[in-house]
């Protein structure tokens, strides 16, 4: 039973911070310096909470490879940014993706564990 309370508090974690996240960037996504500071404290507290080498790895991984993609996505004109700052992607976006990669991580993760505990069995699902 202490193991289902640590793991709903941790899914409510990534969840709230999830939201936190794509909260702030649908409503400062206007202001690049201020979002980028916003972004950077939640990437600092996201990393803080969450910094296994694991962590730390799939954060830079995503925020990397995701910003390259972007970048080559808005150069052959699939889709561009409303205020773009460097390369026509805005500033504060690899901290965004990344962060948004490693919630994802922790989430798939915490999923993981889920499945376990309601299925001690091991099976896989259908």
């Amino acid at each position: 039973m202490r193991e289902w309370r640590s793991v709903r508090i941790e899914l409510s974690v990534q969840l709230v911070a999830f939201v936190v996240l794509v909260t702030c960037v649908s409503l400062l996504w206007r202001y690049n310096l201020i979002l980028l500071l916003v972004m950077a404290a939640i990437c600092g507290i996201a990393l803080a909470r969450w910094h296994e080498r694991f962590d730390l790895c799939f954060f830079l991984v995503i925020a990397v490879l995701g910003t390259m993609a972007e970048m080559v996505f808005v150069y052959f004109g699939v889709w561009e940014y409303a205020n773009p700052t460097f390369m026509d992607v805005p500033v504060w976006f690899p901290l965004a993706f990344g962060t948004t990669g490693l919630i994802g991580g922790r989430l798939a993760r915490t999923m993981t564990t889920i499945w376990n505990l309601v299925n001690p069995e091991g099976d896989a699902p259908a």
